[in-house]
This record gives C-alpha cells, sequence and structure tokens, in this order.
C-alpha cells in the first residue's frame, strides 16, 4: 500500500498509513469476533445454519437491547425500536407518517404534515423534504430564542399535523423547551397526531422524566428518541432507541425497520442500560457543557459585542457584531483550524450567527475565544 502522508491540515486532508493503522487497531479483530460467537453457539448447544456469519448475533443483540430498555423504561419490548441513532429514528418514523397521509388521503395544502419549530435540527428539514412531507415552521422567540407555546398551539389547532416534532434541548440553539410547554403540546395535540419528543442532547437541568410521560400518555401517540451519540460518546456507533406510549403506533412503524444494526454499538448500549438504569449523560460531558458555558459567557460578557444563547446543552448560537459578516468569521476561523458552522448553512439560511460546539473539550472553546479575540477584540 502506497504511504499516503498527510499535505495539509484539516478536515480535507487524508489519513496517514500509519493513523489508518492506528484506527484499526482500536477496532479489534473480525476474526476473533467470528470465534468468540462460534464458541458462544457451541457452549449454548445452538448451530446456526439459516442465516450464518454474523446475522444471527445482530438480532441477538438488537433483540437484547430492546428488552434492556423496555425493563429500564417500563414498557413492552415491542414499544422499543433501536436504530442508526437519532437521524435512522427520524427517518424512519417520518416514513411512517408518510405512508399514513398518503392512506387517509391527506390534503396537505390545508392541513397534515410536520410542524416544528425553527430553527430546528437539519435533519427534519432534509427529511421531511426527501420524504416530500409538508413541513410548517413555527419560528422561535427572536428575543431570547427560546420556545412561543401560544404560537405553537395556536398551529396545531389550524393545521391538525401528522406529527409535532418536538427537539429539547434544540439544535442549534442548545435551549430546553420547559416541561410545562412539552405537557401542553402533548395534552392539546389531537388524538390522531404523533408527538415525536426528541431527546438526543444533553440537558444539564432538571427535566420531566421520560417514564412519566411515558406512563401519563398511553393514550396519546408519543414517541421519545434517546441517543448514545451525545450521552455517552458513542456517535461513531450509530445506536439511538426511540421509546413508544402505546403499542399500536410502534406497530405502525415496526416494518419500516431496518433488519441490522452496528453490533459493537448493541453491545455496548446493552451494557450501559444494564448498569446505569434510564439513558443519562456521562459525568464528563455534563461538566464540559458547564465550563464551555461559562468560557463563552464570560467571553461575551467581557467583549460586549457577541453574544450567544442561554445554552444548557451539546450546541449553541454565538451571535456576531453588525459589523461582521457571518462568511468571513467562519473563513477567519477556518484559517486557524477552527471548524464552525455559520448561520448560512442552517436550512434556513440565518446570517449574523455561528453554530458551536459546546460539549466537547473546555481546551477547544477556550482556543474559540483566543482566536475571536486575537480576531476581533
Amino acid at each position: 500500500m502506497k504511504n499516503i502522508e498527510l499535505i495539509d491540515r484539516g478536515f480535507n486532508s487524508d489519513f496517514s498509513s500509519k493513523r489508518i493503522e492506528e484506527f484499526c487497531s482500536k477496532f479489534g479483530s473480525e476474526k476473533d469476533l467470528q470465534n468468540f460467537i462460534d464458541r458462544i453457539h457451541e457452549e449454548d448447544h445452538t448451530y446456526d445454519m439459516k442465516r450464518g456469519e454474523f446475522y444471527p448475533e445482530i438480532l441477538r443483540c438488537i433483540a437484547s437491547l430492546k428488552r434492556a430498555s423496555a425493563n429500564v423504561y417500563d414498557i413492552e419490548p415491542e414499544q422499543c425500536h433501536p436504530n442508526f441513532g437519532s437521524n435512522g429514528n427520524i427517518d424512519t418514523i417520518l416514513v411512517a407518517m408518510k405512508l399514513r397521509e398518503i392512506e387517509n388521503k391527506i390534503n396537505t395544502d390545508k392541513w397534515g404534515g410536520a410542524l416544528d419549530v425553527e430553527p430546528t435540527y437539519f435533519r427534519n428539514y432534509n427529511s421531511c423534504n426527501s420524504k416530500k412531507i409538508k413541513l410548517r415552521n413555527i419560528s422561535l422567540n427572536k428575543t431570547d430564542w427560546t420556545f412561543d407555546i401560544d404560537t405553537v398551539i395556536d398551529a396545531v389547532k389550524q393545521y391538525h399535523p401528522t406529527i409535532i416534532i418536538l427537539v429539547t434541548p434544540n439544535n442549534p440553539t442548545g435551549i430546553a423547551i420547559p416541561d410545562k410547554s412539552i405537557i401542553k403540546v402533548i395534552e392539546e395535540a389531537p388524538d390522531d397526531t404523533v408527538i415525536m419528543m426528541d431527546r438526543t442532547l444533553v440537558n444539564i437541568e432538571s427535566e420531566i422524566n421520560t417514564i412519566e410521560l411515558l406512563k401519563k400518555y398511553k393514550e396519546k401517540q408519543l414517541v421519545i428518541l434517546h441517543s448514545f451519540s451525545k450521552y455517552a460518546g458513542m456517535s461513531h456507533l450509530r445506536i439511538g432507541i426511540s421509546l413508544y406510549s402505546n403499542k399500536k403506533l410502534a406497530e405502525e412503524v415496526r416494518p419500516l425497520l431496518p433488519l441490522g444494526l452496528n453490533v459493537e454499538g448493541c453491545i455496548k448500549a446493552t451494557k450501559l442500560i444494564l448498569e446505569k438504569g434510564q439513558l443519562t449523560p456521562s459525568i464528563e460531558v455534563v461538566s464540559n457543557i458547564k465550563e464551555n458555558k461559562k468560557i463563552l459567557t464570560d467571553f461575551c460578557n467581557w467583549s460586549q459585542i457577541f453574544s450567544c444563547t442561554n445554552f444548557v446543552s451539546n450546541y449553541c448560537l454565538l451571535f456576531l457584531p453588525q459589523n461582521l459578516r457571518t462568511d468571513d468569521v467562519v473563513k477567519d476561523l477556518e484559517k486557524k483550524y477552527i471548524y464552525t458552522m455559520g448561520g448560512e448553512e442552517f436550512p434556513n439560511q440565518t446570517s449574523g450567527m455561528i453554530r458551536l460546539h459546546s460539549g466537547g473539550h473546555p481546551e477547544y472553546m477556550r482556543k474559540t475565544v483566543e482566536a475571536l479575540t486575537e480576531l476581533y477584540l
């Protein structure tokens, strides 16, 4: 193999052969894993002549994760759907909603579709668009970027949406929807409207318990998304779960689930559930968010020309002074090898802001603040 050397810094550069070898050494050996699986079959006196290779273990791992999650969240295994992260769950559920609209011949020009607030998680825009689901967005309060419950409820009554999407904490603002607003949306939504509550991001403040919501609203079409990515640093393994408040809704979505998932991801996710119970963010991630918030808010208070959202999660918005163009700030930071998402990259293209990751190592936030200080102050 030709030795490929890094010719540039940053995310456009290739891995060198040495780094590829180091990566592979972290992944372990497929042969060793297959030998271990064969030993398990022999110990269980079971011999798979139906599928072969890793397929039986894929199914076993998915079933184990379903049972462990169902036990923790006090629901039936059929009400727990593992998937490829929250993105997989979003895509699967939205396909089911599109099929529902087709079957019921819903005129989405007048009602139905998906109701969300914006800016919202980018996958929601893209997934709705690819599935031809009409997405109706309600704007967040532009003064403090919070959830306007009265406007949302008015839209629910006007459009009778097929699905309401609640992303809490919000991505990209990092601001959580208050518990009382979540409850109001669930209780005032029509009984045939699905409420998809996306809890992918960490919330460093207290919030209403998922178990409580699933128990209280068994008669509602409620599905709650959790992910092992942001909570446990397992984004590379692509594992998330959707938890349904009733079997009927879960059964509607089930035929659309993927047939296989990442074995390592399922095993590690099951281990985490068995050890911790309910999925909760790691101490390290919570600590990072708190420290990053202090670093960024201290910088904004000191600079008096930058400001940020009152975030409690893995992402936040940094607002730029009027004399700075968003594209210029993004490019200036890239020259210092700091990569950010400018508002023009949002699906709704909002200038004057950049999104920052606030769940990572605080040293990264310090370097970002230092770069902004050097460039503009």
